[in-house]
């Protein structure tokens, strides 16, 4: 884990920069993906929650400065790294390579709802209820976290999955 965490911080910082400056404007009924919370959960299923909560505070911090909401910012994205971990699978489990896809795409969804609960929680657009926030637009962001991470597994995450 030490050898790739320059690597890991690298692809932190990337994916938090596309979220704030490129995917934030992809929107559909004003809900948009979010690579880093897909990225928060990965981390966290692979190494455990307490690394996937220390992953998800530094990217709340980076998001935050670049977005300028660093408190609730913060909160989400330690909140996406704890509740995800719960979905960690160890490194020397006997699981399958389909059982790793099934926890990694729960921990997504986790972490998407969750996320987008507290963010909701704390964020106050005018016009749209609590309800229609946390259900509606988080069902959406759900959807939307869990179509990018089948993608991610997909495309570069196969590998990873059947050590």
């Amino acid at each position: 884990m030490t050898r790739s965490l320059p690597l890991l911080l690298v692809l932190l910082a990337v994916s938090c920069l596309i979220q704030v400056f490129g995917l934030s404007r992809l929107t559909l009924f004003g809900v948009s993906p979010d690579i880093v919370t897909t990225f928060v959960a990965v981390i966290s299923v692979y190494t455990g929650q307490r690394t996937g909560m220390t992953y998800g505070f530094a990217s709340g911090l980076l998001t935050g400065l670049l977005s300028g909401n660093v408190g609730v910012s913060l909160l989400t994205r330690t909140v996406e790294g704890f509740i995800s971990g719960y979905c960690h699978v160890p490194e020397k489990s006997h699981a399958t390579m389909t059982q790793k896809s099934r926890m990694l795409y729960l921990a997504i969804v986790l972490a998407s709802f969750f996320g987008n609960l507290v963010f909701n929680l704390f964020n106050n657009p005018l016009g749209e209820s609590l309800a229609y926030r946390i259900f509606v637009s988080g069902t959406l962001t759900c959807m939307m976290n869990l179509l990018l991470g089948i993608a991610l597994n997909k495309l570069f995450l196969r590998k990873t999955l059947s050590e």
